[in-house]
């Protein structure tokens, strides 16, 4: 891709290599954002618009990078055996064991939201209202 005046154009390659260091802070930073915006003096909602749309579509050619993780661990819950106030019924809840809780993340969103906030600043923009 050719790049053209005002245009940015980032090594995936790069990027990539990027991706362990800054997944913790992109993804801290992500959540203290908030409220955040763009804001440019003397700039337009439009002007926002296109310039985040254009640093959106270079984010964009990270791809998804999904991870598994396990959100709750397994493990094994006891039998428990309950009786009535006099002692005459007793009862038993089964134990076993219950299995772990998994969730997927895309590791690359926390660069990703990086990389658009490079793009933005390189235009001019700074980021408001959040961290």
């Amino acid at each position: 891709m050719k790049a053209s005046p005002g245009m940015v154009v980032l090594n995936i390659e790069t990027l990539k290599l990027a991706v362990p260091r800054l997944a913790v802070l992109g993804g801290l930073a992500l959540a203290l954002a908030g409220c955040a915006s763009w804001e440019k003096p003397g700039a337009t909602e439009a002007e926002k618009r296109a310039a985040l749309g254009q640093c959106e579509a270079i984010g964009r050619q990270l791809p998804p990078e999904w991870q598994t993780y396990v959100e709750r661990p397994g493990y094994w819950e006891p039998s428990i055996t309950r009786c009535s106030a006099d002692g005459r019924r007793c009862w038993t809840l089964p134990g076993g064991f219950r299995p772990p809780q998994y969730r997927t993340r895309d590791a690359a969103a926390p660069l990703r939201d990086s990389v658009v906030g490079a793009c933005m600043r390189d235009q001019g923009w700074t980021r408001t209202g959040g961290l």
